[in-house]
């Protein structure tokens, strides 16, 4: 593991903002929702996923500074924004990051396939990995279960509220995790492990960066990450900047 300097490491200002992100987003969603001014909520949706992803991303490398029994409780009530259990999506990222683009990486494995491949078998990608994760890790079936155990419960709020109170907000919302699941494989694994740094989506990527937005410093930095993966995905852009350059071609197909 390598050392990341203190001035890679979040702020406490910086890491009150990444830990409020995806629930300020989720109070925005619920709130246009209810509202029914779905041409806002939906992509709120869509911000709150991604931004939960990312806060789930660095909590399964411990990057927010945080207290152990606190970097646990935030990742799994981030993944459970995104309908899933932390535990088992830390166990296949650690893995992919152990083993990255080998036969023996079930995360990475999209980034090897033709994109047509991609299209049809994605959407079913979610559930490889959570077998893999129950393979991989039997000491973290625990946790697992109880996660998923959590992630049902929360749909049957979601069907209870329309079923009862005739509101679409849990169901929307549920309907667009689910298509940020089924796609996953594309913007999560495919992408990042294609673009060069020098692509032009990627440096377009990598501008919009600095202005603080952690989705888009995590595909045009990716292979930063690898290399730093303790620095939280905020500072990536910093990191590419300051840090030795990591060697592209060991994490991109």
């Amino acid at each position: 593991m390598r050392k990341v300097t203190v001035h890679l490491q979040l702020t406490a200002q910086q890491r009150r903002i990444e830990l409020a992100c995806p629930w300020v987003l989720a109070a925005l969603y619920i709130a246009a929702a209810l509202a029914s001014w779905w041409w806002a909520a939906v992509p709120l949706a869509v911000a709150v996923c991604l931004a939960a992803f990312v806060q789930m991303h660095d909590a399964m490398h411990n990057a927010l500074g945080l207290p152990k029994e606190d970097n646990e409780r935030i990742l799994v009530l981030s993944a459970l924004l995104i309908l899933k259990s932390g535990h088992a999506m830390q166990v296949t990222h650690l893995r992919h990051h152990g083993r990255c683009l080998t036969e023996d990486d079930p995360e990475g494995a999209p980034a090897n396939w033709r994109f047509s491949r991609m299209l049809w078998q994605g959407p079913y990608h979610i559930l490889t990995l959570r077998r893999e994760s129950w393979k991989i890790a039997p000491h973290t079936r625990r946790k697992q279960l109880l996660e998923t155990g959590y992630t049902v419960a929360l749909l049957v709020f979601f069907v209870g509220l329309y079923v009862f109170a005739g509101s679409l907000v849990g169901l929307v919302y549920w309907g667009v995790a689910f298509f940020m699941s089924a796609t996953m494989p594309i913007w999560a694994s495919y992408i990042p492990h294609h673009l060069a740094a020098q692509n032009p989506a990627a440096r377009a990527a990598a501008a919009l960066a600095q202005i603080w937005t952690p989705v888009m410093a995590s595909f045009a930095f990716h292979h930063v990450h690898h290399h730093y993966p303790r620095v939280p995905t905020a500072l990536l852009p910093r990191a590419a900047a300051e840090l030795p350059a990591p060697p592209e071609h060991d994490h991109h197909h």
